[in-house]
């Protein structure tokens, strides 16, 4: 429904790929597209109010709203059918329009506008405040750009080991403690993941430098291998080898392992911040113009780097610009390019000097 409306359905914040309480019957033809939108009687005001218009202007669509499905009779594909999952991502998984569609440039607008907002939330924290009083200031940094969210993550002082931290007003803002922002961005139809690591006062000593930076090289070269045809065991399977080469490169005894310390990432479209983690077993392959996420975390200090790319027909991925917004002089970026071809800004650690 996202997808097809680029409307938010979900009274409640859920999982991005819950089931919509509006659903819809598409018939296309040969010159036209029927669509049929049916909901309860409760939802239905705002549905007539708010989707009419999304098509205004589209040649060749008709909107019905019905409180209920209508009869189908045959030729009709729906869930719960064998191959529909599959078939569903092949239709909206894939960027539409490629880099010339309006597609693109909301997706690359919404990575850099997250991204923005999340390094200025950093540069307003302050000493004291807890969780949820940091998670707060980064949905009104969003909500004042018209960047809806589904997720909020915040780690402060006392949980830079949590690989998914919780806001909890117990944890708070200390001099010298390591933070981490997260961001499940949405804008219309998309879904952007981001992160930024951040040192508030203190110092950023030239080891934790020197291993966030493996971390960014290893990042890219992961990212590297989701290329047209690539199926996700062997993708998992060549990260590790990238990772040891990483190591042995930059001499850090032990750093290979980060390649798999966090999950593994993976495809994200409109119907979820990860449509799948990539699995040591799976045999889902890649195709062109899907997008994908990644955020590996290093073992020694639980930084993370994190990345949106999109699967090209050819060649090495395009990474997104998350950086069109920030500002220059802040340093908050380092570009880096793997010996495979993929290259693009990954970000640096944050440090608010206070």
């Amino acid at each position: 429904m996202r997808w097809l409306t680029g409307v938010r359905h979900q009274i409640t914040d859920l999982a991005p790929d819950a089931e919509s309480p509006v659903k819809a019957l598409v018939r296309a033809g040969s010159s036209s597209t029927h669509i049929v939108l049916f909901t309860t009687r409760i939802e239905m005001p705002r549905v007539r109010d708010q989707v009419p218009e999304t098509f205004k202007g589209v040649s060749g669509v008709t909107l019905d709203f019905q409180e209920g499905l209508p009869p189908s009779g045959g030729g009709i594909f729906g869930p719960g059918q064998e191959g529909y999952d599959t078939v569903l991502g092949e239709i909206v998984r894939p960027l539409t329009g490629g880099f010339e569609g309006n597609q693109f440039q909301k997706l690359e607008w919404l990575c850099s506008m997250t991204t923005a907002v999340l390094i200025e939330s950093a540069h307003q924290l302050q000493a004291g405040m807890n969780g949820a009083q940091v998670r707060g200031l980064i949905f009104r940094n969003l909500a004042e750009r018209d960047i809806e969210c589904n997720l909020i993550l915040v780690a402060l002082a006392g949980q830079e080991k949590h690989y998914h931290p919780l806001y909890n007003s117990r944890y708070k803002v200390e001099n010298g403690c390591w933070a981490k922002l997260v961001a499940g961005s949405r804008y219309a139809e998309h879904i952007v993941s981001a992160t930024a690591m951040v040192r508030y006062g203190g110092r950023i000593s030239p080891e934790e430098a020197r291993i966030y930076a493996a971390l960014q090289e290893g990042a890219m070269e992961y990212a590297d291998l989701f290329r047209s045809g690539a199926i996700e065991a062997d993708i998992h399977r060549e990260v590790g080898a990238r990772f040891i080469e990483v190591e042995k490169k930059r001499g850090l005894r032990g750093f290979g392992p980060s390649a798999y310390f966090h999950h593994m990432g993976g495809p994200t479209s409109p119907i979820g911040n990860r449509d799948f983690l990539i699995d040591p077993n799976g045999v889902r392959r890649m195709f062109p113009w899907m997008q994908f996420a990644i955020n590996p975390v290093d073992v020694f200090q639980s930084t993370k780097v994190e990345m949106q790319g999109i699967v090209q027909p050819t060649g090495a991925p395009h990474i997104l610009d998350g950086f069109r917004f920030t500002p220059p002089e802040r340093d908050v970026y380092t570009e880096v390019r793997v010996k495979g071809g993929a290259s693009g800004k990954v970000a640096n650690l944050v440090h608010v000097r206070r």
